[in-house]
């Protein structure tokens, strides 16, 4: 992977400080992730099957930093094609360096579908996102833009899975978040040593939950080492049963539990309007266009902030005159209909779609 870079713990006692050795989780299945720097042939993933691997998550393509506009592994095809022939279990990932952006996410997305395709990646495989460079400074605006990315992974038919290094995830990831909508879809990478490890330390297991890969080792035979702690890569498991039940993208309204969502992030004002003598705030990156005002947010709701969510002491807008306005959502607002994508919840007593990525809902 483009590892930037998760140096390792180079003693027993800073691993405990680190809080990161834990009992009661085992190895389930080892295996091996590669991008165009490693082999593409059946010789190649057969040495590994030899020494116990099981799986092989390649690399798809990625965009942002040093990836450019976007780029393309060549050798996927071969290594998704060659990989399986040996037996092993095939998933893809895509490098996104968009930061806290919703609309680069979203592109990102769409890029990673089209190269998963072009792959032969089948549908119902995961595609894990990259993201371990160019975060933004607040935690849950990066959350929702890689939400943003897994929704459109899950909207596209394949399974989302996030990966990162567990520092990188404590400075700029609010992990509860996606372990609410997406569970056991976090694939970390911790070292314990960057010296050859054949097999996986798992007295050393990093202490986070919802953990379905474990990247332990740079250094496994030349390679990546992975252990998969939960299920398997399955590729035939249909994309919906990765979801929780009271967060998964559906237009299946039957549950008669009611449920709330929350907005945790500081958002930009793009415009205030007036409809029928009311003030609403818009986010376009948050609000879902529809043919009337119903992505608008009412005023009364908004708790205007300077750009890192401190309440300001002055609560009348400025009309955005030459000033950037920002706000917070503070309530929990009632969940009235959700799509694939999109959530509708009342606030002030009006119902407003909202990209569902923003939300948290419970």
């Amino acid at each position: 992977m483009n590892k930037l870079k998760r140096w390792v713990v180079a003693s027993i006692g800073a691993v405990a400080f680190f809080g990161a050795v834990i009992t009661g989780v085992s190895a389930n299945t080892n295996g091996i992730d590669v991008a165009s720097y490693q082999g593409d042939t059946t010789q190649y993933f057969s040495s590994f099957k030899q020494v116990g691997d099981n799986f092989t998550m390649v690399k798809l393509g990625g965009r942002g930093g040093d990836e450019g506009a976007h780029y393309v592994n060549p050798k996927a095809y071969n290594q998704i094609v060659n990989a399986d022939k040996t037996g092993m279990q095939t998933g893809g990932y895509f490098w996104g360096q968009f930061g806290d952006s919703v609309a680069e996410a979203s592109y990102h997305a769409q890029l990673a579908v089209q190269d998963a395709q072009n792959a032969g990646l089948a549908k119902g495989s995961y595609i894990a996102l990259d993201y371990e460079a160019g975060a933004g400074a607040n935690k849950a605006n990066n959350t929702t833009a890689i939400l943003t990315f897994m929704d459109a992974i899950y909207a596209a038919g394949y399974k989302p899975m996030f990966y990162s290094y567990t520092s990188y995830v404590e400075s700029f990831v609010d992990l509860s978040r996606i372990n609410a909508r997406y569970p056991n879809a976090l694939w970390l990478a911790w070292y314990l040593t960057t010296a050859h490890q054949a097999t996986p330390p798992m007295q050393y297991f990093p202490n986070y939950y919802n953990v379905k890969i474990w990247q332990y080792a740079d250094n496994h035979y030349g390679v990546d080492g992975n252990v998969m702690v939960v299920g398997s890569l399955d590729n035939d498991t249909p994309a919906e049963n990765t979801a929780k039940p009271s967060n998964r993208p559906s237009d299946d309204q039957s549950s008669n539990k009611t449920h709330y969502a929350t907005f945790s992030g500081v958002y930009v004002a793009d415009y205030w309007t007036k409809w029928y003598g009311s003030y609403y705030g818009v986010n376009v990156d948050m609000g879902i266009p529809v043919i009337d005002y119903n992505n608008y947010m009412p005023i009364s709701a908004l708790t205007l902030t300077d750009k890192y969510g401190h309440k300001l002491s002055n609560q009348t807008i400025k009309g955005n005159n030459g000033q950037q306005e920002y706000f917070t959502l503070e309530g929990e607002y009632k969940v009235l209909s959700q799509t694939a994508t999109s959530v509708q919840v009342e606030i002030a007593g009006e119902p407003v779609w909202m990209m569902k990525s923003f939300a948290t809902i419970k």
